[in-house]
C-alpha cells in the first residue's frame, strides 16, 4: 500500500481489508479493498482536517447520499460510507479498467467510432445528472474509466458536486481542473449544465487531437487565452474528423453559456447520429 498524507495507518478501514492503492488527487485516495466475505471494492478515503472535521464529515456524508441516488449504467455505483476516527471513506463498485488519460496523447488515441461512442455515453450519464439537479464540475480524462474488454466507460468522483464552497475556499482547493474548466467556472461565476458540457467539448477535443484546446503555463495566462480568442480549429488538427462533429465541438467550447447545446441529451442524440 503506497504510503501519502491522507493514507489510514491501518491496513483495515470501515471493516474494508485494504489491499493496494490505485490512485490518488485532490483531497483523496482510493484503495483496491475487500469486505469481510471477499467482495472487491474500491475505497476512496479522505482524512478529515483537524480544524475541518465536522464541515469535511458532512460533504463526505452527501457524496454517500448523492452519490447513491446517481443510478445509471454510466456512473460509477456507491455502495456505503462513513468515518472512521481521522478518516472518511466511500465504498465504490470496482471497475476493472483503466482511465482516459492514457488515451490523450498521439501515440495512443481510439479510434474514431470509439471517441464518438464514449461521448455519447458521456452525455448520456451526464443528462442524468443535470436531471437531478447535480453539476459534476470536474468531468476529464482522469475521471472516465474504460472498462477493460468493452467500449464501456464510467463516470467517476463526483466530490467537488457535494463539497460545500466554504470548504473549499478555506482549503485553497480550485473547484475544478483549470484546462477543463469553462469561463464562467474559471471566473467563479454561477456554475450549471453547461459547465458539464464545456468540459465534455474538451474532452472530445483532447480525445480527437491528442491536446487541449487552450495550452498553458498558468492560470492567468489560461485565463487571458479563454477569454481572448477562440481554440484551435479540430478540423484543422485533425482532418479526418467530418465537419458535423467539429462543429459541435466548437458549439460545446463556446465562451458564452447561450452559445453551447441546450442539453447534454441534445449532444447524446448529435453523436449517436454521427455514428450511423
Amino acid at each position: 500500500m503506497r504510503a501519502g498524507e491522507g493514507a489510514p495507518t491501518a491496513r483495515r478501514l470501515g471493516g474494508y481489508r485494504l489491499a493496494r492503492a490505485l490512485g490518488r488527487g485532490g483531497l483523496a485516495e482510493v484503495y483496491e479493498a475487500f469486505t469481510e466475505d471477499g467482495q472487491r471494492v474500491a475505497l476512496k478515503t479522505f482524512r478529515l482536517p483537524e480544524d475541518e472535521r465536522g464541515l469535511a464529515a458532512e460533504a463526505f456524508r452527501r457524496e454517500v447520499h448523492l452519490g447513491q441516488r446517481l443510478a445509471h449504467p454510466g456512473i460509477v455505483r456507491v455502495l456505503e460510507g462513513g468515518t472512521e476516527g481521522e478518516h472518511a471513506y466511500l465504498a465504490m463498485e470496482y471497475i476493472d479498467g483503466h482511465d482516459l488519460r492514457r488515451h490523450t496523447v498521439r501515440s495512443a488515441l481510439l479510434p474514431l467510432p470509439q471517441v464518438l461512442a464514449i461521448g455519447e455515453q458521456l452525455a448520456q450519464a451526464l443528462s442524468a445528472v443535470h436531471a437531478l439537479g447535480v453539476v459534476h464540475r470536474d468531468l476529464k480524462p482522469a475521471n472516465v474509466l474504460l472498462l477493460h474488454g468493452s467500449g464501456t466507460v464510467k463516470l467517476a468522483d463526483f466530490g467537488l458536486a457535494r463539497l460545500g464552497e466554504a470548504f473549499l475556499s478555506r482549503t485553497g482547493v480550485l473547484a475544478g481542473t483549470p484546462g477543463y474548466m469553462a469561463p464562467e467556472q474559471l471566473a467563479e461565476g454561477a456554475l450549471g449544465p453547461a459547465c458539464d458540457l464545456y468540459a465534455l467539448g474538451v474532452l472530445l477535443f483532447e480525445l480527437l487531437s491528442g491536446r487541449l484546446p487552450f495550452e498553458a503555463a498558468t492560470l492567468g495566462e489560461l485565463l487571458q487565452q479563454v477569454g481572448r480568442r477562440a481554440p484551435l480549429s479540430l478540423s484543422t488538427l485533425c482532418p479526418q474528423v467530418a465537419p458535423e462533429l467539429s462543429s459541435l465541438v466548437a458549439e460545446l467550447l463556446e465562451p458564452r453559456i447561450e452559445r453551447r447545446p441546450a442539453d447534454a441529451l441534445a449532444v447524446a442524440r448529435r453523436l449517436a447520429a454521427l455514428t450511423r
